[in-house]
């Protein structure tokens, strides 16, 4: 399916159902886990685009490994997409759910870039004092890059706020070249 109106009706079929039943969260939680499988695992991709399995089968497989820890509209939705033999674009529509879900509700995704992993009291020390600057709730994003060396650098949304020491020495290199 190269269609973008078809994954965008998939996807905000999705978001519009999550609201309405008041399973937002728990749709998310779902595409998540569907997210990070596809992402992660070749054996599952390859589970799903294979032509070898039936899709009645593969209806029943996802059903058994799914069903406790995934949304069953998520579930429905993967049926619908593997029925219509469009799951290629699985991938697509996950990332216009998640597009809907940013730009429809208040929460802004924010990544979190230090020289090492913080623990979880420091990421949500970190969140609620990000959250009470910009008055909006987030989602939070951990990534370890050891050449910032030191500090926090922030990407909100499409802006970087960046109080890393690679970035405070970089300034100081400029400012001496000048002189």
């Amino acid at each position: 399916m190269e269609n973008k109106q078809l994954i965008k009706k998939y996807a905000l079929s999705l978001y519009q159902i999550g609201q309405k039943q008041d399973a937002l969260d728990e749709i998310q939680e779902g595409v998540r886990l569907v997210s990070s499988l596809y992402k992660s695992s070749s054996t599952f991709r390859y589970f799903l685009l294979t032509k070898k399995i039936a899709n009645s089968d593969k209806k029943k497989i996802l059903l058994d490994i799914l069903k406790g820890s995934c949304s069953r509209y998520v579930l429905e939705l993967i049926f619908i997409i593997i029925d219509k033999r469009d799951i290629k674009s699985l991938e697509a529509v996950i990332d216009r759910f998640f597009l809907a879900v940013n730009n429809e509700s208040d929460i802004i995704p924010v990544r979190i870039i230090t020289s090492s992993a913080l623990d979880n009291n420091e990421i949500q020390t970190l969140i609620q004092n990000i959250e009470s600057k910009l008055d909006k709730k987030i989602r939070a994003k951990n990534e370890v890059d050891p050449n910032i060396i030191g500090g926090v650098k922030l990407m909100i949304g499409n802006k970087v706020v960046d109080g890393s020491i690679s970035y405070q020495l970089r300034k100081i290199k400029y400012t001496l070249e000048k002189v």
